[in-house]
């Protein structure tokens, strides 16, 4: 798979793991995905782990500080999507009806950064590149495929993201009310509505990352410490996936492509 050395507005360009227990998640992930610790030290006691396959950068994973684990704030995974200006986009998704949880800041030599929370409740990031674009690697096992925000107001989430971050949008044909996000014509991510059949819960954002084989992977995340959420099922012409707990609590999915 190629290289990037770039991402445009609105695509899903890294993605972070907020972790009650950094060692054992490196374990973890490490047994999974073959990733490899770049260790960063962030400040006294504070590190950031970016996590790289064949030297290029497809994740990190950090501790949680005091102040998350105060507020209760469950292990979790996030999604940043890049944007071309952070002042000018933080700005408008504040007058759009989002709640700006912090930001924008300078990110040491990195770039820029914010987090705002949507009007639906669903938390999610926005950087602006200076010297670090995000993932270099992408679509590939061990890499992230796709991120999918599950929500109450489906129609409107839709609405909010294609006006922030310039996306456009499509419905999924199928019984289930799916919309996919699009940048320049490339589906990027995707929309579904939180339904009375799912585990009750907060607007969210899942993360998926590639596998070699769904059903053998599945079958181990017990010996891992890990529990399934979602057991793999089939998107008709589209792939196979699973819904996996990491021994922390932080749920992600895996998924393998059709061929």
């Amino acid at each position: 798979m190629p290289e990037f050395s770039s991402h445009i507005q609105g695509t899903p360009s890294w993605v972070e793991l907020s972790t009650t227990d950094d060692q054992a998640a490196l374990a973890f992930y490490g047994a999974w995905f073959g990733w490899v610790d770049d260790l960063q030290e962030m400040g006294p006691g504070m590190y950031y782990h970016i996590q790289k396959l064949r030297g290029l950068e497809v994740a990190a994973m950090y501790q949680q500080g005091n102040e998350e684990q105060q507020q209760g704030v469950p292990p979790h995974w996030r999604t940043y999507f890049t944007v071309d200006d952070i002042a000018k986009t933080t700005e408008q998704a504040n007058e759009s009806g989002a709640t700006v949880m912090f930001g924008p800041i300078e990110v040491f030599d990195a770039g820029h950064a914010a987090v705002p929370q949507d009007p639906q409740g669903a938390v999610f990031a926005m950087p602006q590149g200076k010297n670090y674009i995000g993932v270099r690697v992408k679509d590939e096992t061990g890499a992230i495929m796709w991120t999918e925000l599950l929500t109450n107001a489906a129609e409107d989430a839709t609405k909010f993201y294609s006006d922030l971050l310039g996306m456009s949008s499509s419905k999924m044909p199928g019984p289930v009310d799916y919309t996919t996000l699009k940048v320049g014509g490339t589906d990027v991510a995707g929309v579904m509505a939180i339904s009375d059949e799912m585990a009750p819960g907060p607007p969210h954002r899942m993360v998926y990352f590639g596998i070699d084989d769904v059903d053998a992977a599945a079958s181990k995340i017990e010996s891992l410490g890990g529990s399934i959420m979602v057991p793999p099922a089939d998107i008709p012409d589209i792939g196979r996936f699973a819904g996996l707990k990491d021994p922390q609590g932080s749920v992600f999915f895996i998924f393998k492509p059709a061929v």
